[in-house]
């Protein structure tokens, strides 16, 4: 009996923790270089979301959307012919840029714009 007990109080840790997640949560970021595209995908504390938010408006401006408070899954153009897909989430962010339907002045925006994530989310 003492042994069920001590087990189930292990199993209710156990849960405790993983349901609460760790203090500042973690941060995974891929950044993917291929021939014809790049890639770049983001798990983060979704508490960074507005700032990722914030981060992509300000260095992505188009006049008629906005980033902010919206869950994006598909694909984009910008008023500057950028054209990429992104699906965004609380936590969350992938951006996939074809480099064969975008100019190489686009590629490296996207690509900076993709590299500060790292400092945003930290």
């Amino acid at each position: 009996m003492k042994k069920l007990v001590i087990f189930f109080c292990a199993l209710s840790l156990c849960i405790a923790i993983i349901s609460c997640g760790f203090p500042g949560g973690s941060i995974s970021i891929k950044h993917s270089e291929y021939d014809h595209y790049y890639e770049m995908t983001a798990k983060f504390n979704s508490d960074r979301t507005a700032a990722v938010e914030r981060w992509l408006d300000k260095e992505l401006p188009s006049g008629n959307m906005s980033f902010a408070n919206t869950e994006i899954d598909g694909d984009i153009m910008l008023d500057n012919q950028a054209t990429f897909y992104i699906k965004k989430s609380p936590g969350f962010l992938n951006i996939k840029l074809d480099k064969e339907k975008n100019s190489d002045a686009v590629y490296k925006k996207i690509r900076a714009v993709c590299e500060g994530i790292n400092d945003v989310v930290r």
